[in-house]
């Protein structure tokens, strides 16, 4: 079994958990998106570290990165930002991803650092 097959299914009860708390909300608050993404960047980073011990840095991140984006798809579609109209934050919604994609690299990082520096991996 490959290390994606194995996180596959424990990502996807966290994302289907979320789902299901968000089903209501139309718009997801920025700063709510982004707290949601830190806790999936957690979760990604152990579970890939857990499942993927043999692969390099470079091809864990890739695998994080992939399933941040697919999670991502899943759970926004449309972030509210203060003081934008609703109409140009649809129309940016490609560039907001773009960003917080972006912010989630760099914290991927910061998170697999923090973690090897108190022990967890």
């Amino acid at each position: 079994m490959t290390p994606q097959e194995k996180i596959k299914p424990e990502l996807q009860e966290t994302i289907d958990q979320i789902k299901n708390t968000l089903s209501d909300a139309k718009k997801v608050a920025l700063s709510e998106a982004w707290k949601i993404l830190q806790i999936l960047v957690a979760k990604v980073i152990t579970a890939i570290e857990m499942a993927a011990v043999d692969w390099s840095g470079k091809e864990k991140k890739k695998l994080a990165m992939d399933f941040l984006n697919e999670a991502y798809d899943t759970l926004f579609s449309a972030i509210d930002i203060p003081g934008v109209p609703a109409f140009l934050e649809n129309y940016l919604h490609k560039y907001i991803k773009s960003v917080l994609m972006i912010l989630m690299s760099s914290a991927i990082d910061a998170m697999v650092a923090t973690f090897r520096d108190i022990g967890v991996f």
